[in-house]
């Protein structure tokens, strides 16, 4: 089919797509009524979120001394019926923030449902447990403190700032996930999509199926597993053990004396450790190998495996 065939095909589809909306009255789908509702807590130890909402999450030293819970944003009427007769005193705190399925015809939306939550709390010492399950749909969370922290989304980005656990789990099915200025140990899964580190003190688990991992500013042991994509450290210090099945690994200016990086296809570039002390153990089935001699000082040891690829340590 030529370029002009295909140029009649979409012009056709478009009038169609047009002539099916003026059928329908061009329905833009119904404005959802926006809803803010507060509730005032003795206190807080756990609080658990289900939403099919994107949501703006953001956790604050309580201007008032009282602690209490904020959502607001333009939402389905059922939601707004579940949250008006949702009884929230705490300690133990769950809100359900999901709509009933709804199958529209050639309906356009260009409403915002973003769902904006403030937790204000009197007390910044961490509480037991935060969990944020997100159907198909983007998370910002801010300045959240708790013991354990998990947020998951099947389909959607997230992104967590200012955030100080004990154990901070991050998964997305589909999706980007950015974490930044975090305190605590970090595990990271994303099946499809980029995954970004900036700023970490605590060690870092990240394993993706097909996606980039760029890592800036870490402190702390470092597993990283990929099976398709580019891996990016920089500014690293600890232990790390990296695997990556197709795609090639950077790391540069760290602090390390225990590196175990393994590459199926792609090359591994590491830059010059100066307070390395001890042994390249560096070895390319089909590759080219440069780097300096080994200090041989200590045992401690940089291992670096490529299947196909060159290493470079420059």
């Amino acid at each position: 089919m030529n370029s002009k065939k295909w140029s009649l095909l979409a012009i056709t589809l478009i009038i169609a797509g047009f002539a099916g909306m003026a059928y329908q009255g061009f329905e833009f789908g119904d404005e959802n009524p926006y809803h803010q509702q507060k509730w005032s807590l003795e206190s807080l130890n756990s609080l658990s979120v289900d939403s099919s909402y994107d949501v703006d999450v953001e956790f604050i030293e309580s201007p008032d001394g009282s602690n209490y819970i904020e959502v607001g944003g333009n939402m389905a009427q059922d939601t707004i019926d579940k949250l008006k007769s949702a009884s929230i005193t705490g300690p133990d705190v769950s809100i359900d923030l999901t709509e009933k399925f709804k199958l529209s015809f050639l309906t356009i939306d260009f409403q915002s449902t973003k769902q904006h939550i403030t937790v204000a709390l009197a007390d910044q010492a961490m509480i037991d447990e935060i969990s944020f399950k997100l159907h198909s749909n983007n998370g910002h969370f801010s300045g959240l403190r708790a013991k354990d922290i998990e947020l998951t989304t099947s389909s959607g980005n997230l992104s967590a700032s200012s955030i100080i656990s004990e154990e901070l789990e991050i998964k997305a099915t589909s999706g980007n996930v950015t974490a930044t200025d975090i305190q605590g140990e970090t595990e990271i899964a994303v099946a499809s999509g980029n995954t970004k580190v900036v700023n970490l003190h605590g060690g870092l688990t990240s394993k993706g199926t097909s996606g980039k991992l760029t890592v800036i500013g870490a402190e702390g042991p470092l597993d990283a597993k990929l099976t398709s994509g580019n891996i990016v450290i920089k500014d690293f210090t600890g232990a790390g053990v990296i695997h990556n099945t197709s795609g090639n690994v950077s790391v540069s200016d760290q602090r390390s004396d225990s590196l175990d990086i393994s590459v199926r296809s792609g090359n591994v570039t590491l830059s010059v450790d100066p307070e390395f002390k001890g042994i390249y153990d560096l070895k390319a089935v089909t590759g080219d190998v440069k780097a300096p001699d080994s200090p041989m000082e200590t045992k401690d040891l940089i291992k670096v495996r490529t299947t196909s690829g060159n290493i470079k340590i420059h």
